[in-house]
């Protein structure tokens, strides 16, 4: 099976979903968000600076992560062979997944608010795995500490770039297979308990984890995110 000699890495994030302009209220409260009309739809903002790209497109509303390619034809032809699907820049792997790949790097400022980390839910880790290493050039590495390789880092070029997870049975019931993008924030809490007065719902509720304090929710439209205080002072 081809590999890809050039890394793909997380991005930007991307939300698609039926009706901008209805959800837009939900994030300005939950994230602090304003906003800047662009073309089908608008650019996010954090304190001023980009934090996601908002595009009206058909159901069901999802957030896209995009990974970022100094060379993304030699990725498209790896992840390709290893079991992909494409549709012009949507890439689905062969596990349910799906991401979009893009040229150079625009990655979003670290900050509240903003995108702070990437992560990869599955039921099947090892098949995970090989796909990322051989169609994005990510490689698993257990955690030191680790008692197991249920959670392990991908790494691009020598540095962490997103996280695997293996879905454990209560989860993998309520979450989907695929990218979760983690938008920083300093009360998980308090964000879990307004979201379902914002027409949001809790999916999973907040607990402490390796990386920090996280929730996962669901938007008015259905898209599906986690919010996280980090614990490290880079993911902030």
């Amino acid at each position: 099976m081809s590999t890809s000699t050039t890394p793909a890495v997380p991005d930007r994030v991307e939300l698609v979903t039926t009706d901008v302009d209805a959800v837009r209220p939900f994030y300005t409260d939950l994230l602090g968000w304003t906003y800047a009309d662009a073309t089908g739809g608008a650019t996010a903002l954090a304190d001023g600076l980009p934090a996601a790209e908002l595009r009206a497109g058909p159901a069901p509303a999802r957030w896209w992560t995009v990974f970022a390619a100094d060379d993304p034809a030699t990725v498209r032809a790896a992840a390709t062979s290893a079991g992909a699907r494409l549709h012009g820049d949507d890439v689905h792997d062969p596990l349910g997944g799906c991401f979009r790949l893009g040229s150079g790097a625009t990655a979003v400022a670290p900050g509240p608010g903003r995108p702070c980390w990437y992560e990869y839910m599955t039921v099947a880790p090892g098949d995970a795995d090989r796909f990322h290493a051989d169609g994005l050039g990510l490689r698993a590495t257990v955690p030191p500490g680790a008692p197991d390789d249920s959670y392990v880092l991908l790494t691009g070029d020598g540095r962490p770039v997103a996280g695997r997870l293996a879905l454990p049975a209560p989860l993998a019931t309520v979450l989907p297979t695929g990218w979760m993008v983690y938008f920083a924030v300093s009360d998980p809490d308090a964000v879990a308990e307004r979201a379902p007065r914002l027409g949001g719902r809790l999916l999973v509720p907040p607990r402490d984890v390796p990386t920090g304090r996280v929730a996962t929710l669901a938007d008015p439209g259905g898209a599906v995110f986690t919010v996280l205080r980090p614990a490290a002072p880079e993911l902030r």
